[in-house]
């Protein structure tokens, strides 16, 4: 179990079982993702293996709850979160989505966009979390910036640092490396399995990269909406 960085501090709470139940989602009578049933282990490290438009990312967003899935179930500890009576809103699960293509809010400064997600916070705490967060993701003092100002690779620190600043116990990660010079894209996937390492948060990643893939606990490989198979990283990402 993973310790807190704070001295004396409790252990963090183990982070949840993430599972889908026969998940199919469909757009506009095309379906995207099929009858998709695995689980993902508390403190795992798993990649969505798969070609472009093969359902990885839909699928992670209805983890999430950005979108509704069709049929099926998304369950966290084996309660449901999501099924055809029930959908709670991604603010109300222990899940946190980093987006493909950052979707920073180009109006917000870097701060803000950090702690979006944090309403409920005094103006003040917030300053802190993001001060605290970007410096983790190594752009401390970039808070006043506003992400036009910034590097890809400096936008996508800034969207890990935003889906982490609510301390979700689930992270997805859709291509956190994808578009990324070869250095950078080292750096974010260190950032992102120091999460699991340092606070034993459970990481879902979707890429096309096989070297990311090796560095998984499992890999699961989808084509045309299906999962085809759930096996050892070498085997899988080969």
């Amino acid at each position: 179990m993973a310790q807190s960085a704070r001295t004396g501090a409790a252990a963090a709470p183990p982070a949840p079982r993430l599972a889908f139940d026969g998940v199919s989602m469909d757009y506009d009578g095309v379906r995207a993702v099929r009858d998709v049933t695995f689980d993902v282990q508390p403190g795992e490290v798993m990649c969505l293996l798969g070609p472009s438009g093969c359902g990885k990312s839909t699928l992670l967003r209805i983890a999430a709850g950005v979108e509704r899935q069709s049929a099926g179930a998304v369950l966290e500890n084996g309660v449901a979160v999501s099924d055809a009576t029930r959908h709670d809103p991604p603010e109300s699960r222990s899940i946190g989505l980093m987006f493909q293509d950052f979707a920073l809010f180009p109006h917000l400064t870097v701060a803000d966009n950090v702690t979006f997600g944090l309403k409920r916070s005094l103006n003040g705490a917030r300053r802190r979390v993001a001060a605290a967060y970007l410096a983790r993701v190594g752009l401390a003092g970039y808070g006043a910036k506003y992400p036009h100002q910034l590097s890809g690779g400096e936008q996508q620190r800034v969207a890990l640092a935003r889906a982490v600043a609510p301390r979700p116990q689930i992270l997805l990660a859709d291509e956190p490396t994808g578009n990324l010079d070869e250095t950078t894209g080292a750096e974010i996937a260190d950032l992102l399995f120091g999460l699991r390492d340092r606070h034993g948060a459970t990481l879902v990643m979707v890429t096309h990269a096989p070297e990311l893939a090796r560095r998984c606990d499992r890999v699961v490989t989808m084509r045309d909406g299906r999962t085809l198979a759930s096996d050892g990283v070498k085997a899988a990402a080969e």
